[in-house]
């Protein structure tokens, strides 16, 4: 597929930048300030930082934090006075930045438009396509529209070389007048080292289309085959792979794994910020699990090449289950070693981790990975640097877990964003006789200048995730 991985994305939208300046010369105390716009394809949207919290955290030099209270605005502005020279938590509302700038650049890039509406449930989409490649089980049928960010599959009948039927529809609703431009595709399956590998075989880009909530949109024609005359090196290290999706925590198990080839709607040098259509695509059953060259994925492409780049990605998914206090049934919680770059695999260079998961987690110098009491309102976390990587930043997310009539729910209370291997948890966020968890993400984006845009991605963009035992304060 390549849905947008919003996970592997992070749910973070501060940015920070300014040039450095000499220490010597910086003020004993400035005024923060900056902005946080969305950058969209339709054009920039800012933020309403009007009732969200902002503020600066400065390290007072006993573990804790002195708080410098600001203001944010409707047109995505903010202002903190007062704030000592030096690094300090940079605070929107739970999503936190650890910067010394004083001018903040909290955009961020999405390259899809901004005024995006999710269909309904009662919306619908009637397929009549002939020419389908005999179907085979593994097949896949995608229809993708970067601009409103919509990836939608459907499932065939063995045999079948036509397309037809009418399906629910998950994606946003199109708008012909905005350039929403939908792609059709097939991929068919092509036995590959003895794995089922889907690769474009048939393709249709259908007329601009307008829907309204509710409505059945008849998507009709001959696919176009498209000859496979391209080709992919399947040489993957999935054993390495796995091995950095099930170090997340020692209870973690499999639940996805995913390698693929897709074109990107433009430029690439911002990394993967919209859903993508699918060159070859190979998902799930059986896992690869071993490193090694497994031969050549033949593909089509029918996107020109000068406007839609080739990138590869592998995604590999784990899931820790967790019980809440006083619960009976537990949740599991997912993690991700992912990565994607424009460096595509070759007979000699294989698919492999681009960052591996932190070495040595640690909650007030405790094992990361046991349930513990007694870790406080505001703990310690402390990690080392990944072995693969080098990491250009961490993510330290933090979720509580709650009983909900018995069942466990995971809820993400606050999110940091650093370059240190260590995180005092500021005060006000954990509560005695509640339960949490805590998830360290090693980040490697080469050639990311983080002092100035923390929140951007690159045309080589992967991460890598542990996640904590139960934490009690």
């Amino acid at each position: 597929m390549h849905k947008l991985c919003l996970v592997c994305a992070v749910a973070l939208v501060s940015t920070a930048s300014l040039a450095a300046k000499d220490e010597v010369s910086e003020p004993a105390t400035r005024t923060v300030s900056g902005t946080q716009i969305g950058h969209y394809k339709n054009g920039p949207v800012p933020i309403d930082l009007s009732l969200v919290q902002i503020a600066a955290l400065v390290p007072n030099g006993s573990g804790g934090y002195n708080v410098f209270t600001g203001t944010g605005t409707s047109a995505g502005t903010f202002t903190i006075p007062g704030v000592p020279s030096g690094f300090y938590l940079l605070q929107f509302g739970g999503n936190y930045l650890w910067t010394s700038n004083t001018t903040v650049d909290a955009d961020f890039i999405a390259d899809y438009r901004s005024d995006i509406v999710l269909a309904n449930s009662s919306t619908t989409l009637t397929f009549d396509l002939v020419n389908l490649k005999s179907w085979q089980g593994t097949d896949v049928f995608e229809m993708v529209c970067p601009n409103n960010l919509t990836y939608d599959s459907y499932p065939g009948m063995t045999g079948e070389t036509s397309f037809t039927g009418t399906f629910n529809y998950f994606g946003s609703l199109s708008d012909a007048s905005e350039g929403d431009q939908y792609y059709v595709a097939q991929l068919s399956t092509q036995n590959v080292g003895g794995l089922p590998f889907t690769a474009l075989s048939r393709f249709l880009a259908p007329p601009k289309f307008t829907q309204a909530q509710g409505s059945d949109t008849p998507i009709n024609g001959s696919l176009k085959t498209v000859a496979q005359n391209n080709q992919f090196e399947a040489n993957i290290n999935g054993a390495d792979i796995l091995t950095q999706a099930l170090a997340a925590n020692p209870n973690a198990t499999l639940a996805f794994s995913g390698i693929s080839l897709d074109v990107y709607p433009g430029s690439f040098a911002h990394g993967q910020n919209t859903d993508t259509p699918d060159l070859v695509l190979y998902g799930g059953v059986p896992t690869i699990s071993t490193n090694g060259d497994l031969g050549v994925v033949s593909y089509g492409n029918p996107y020109p090449s000068a406007k839609f780049p080739l990138y590869a990605s592998y995604e590999y998914a784990g899931q820790t289950p967790y019980l809440a206090p006083g619960a009976t049934n537990t949740t599991s919680i997912t993690t991700v070693a992912f990565g994607s770059t424009t460096n595509l695999p070759t007979a000699s260079s294989a698919i492999e981790p681009l960052v591996s998961v932190v070495n040595s987690p640690s909650v007030m110098g405790l094992n990361f990975f046991t349930n513990h009491r007694g870790i406080g309102l505001t703990p310690s976390l402390k990690w080392s640097p990944p072995s693969v990587g080098p990491a250009t930043y961490y993510v330290v997310n933090i979720a509580q877990l709650s009983n909900v009539g018995g069942n466990t729910v995971a809820t993400g209370i606050a999110a940091f964003r650093t370059q240190k291997t260590s995180l005092r948890i500021p005060p006000g966020l954990l509560s005695t006789g509640q339960a949490y968890v805590f998830a360290i993400s090693a980040f490697y984006i080469p050639g990311l200048n983080f002092a100035k845009t923390p929140y951007y991605l690159g045309s080589t963009t992967a991460r890598a995730d542990v996640i904590s035992g139960m934490m009690q304060p």
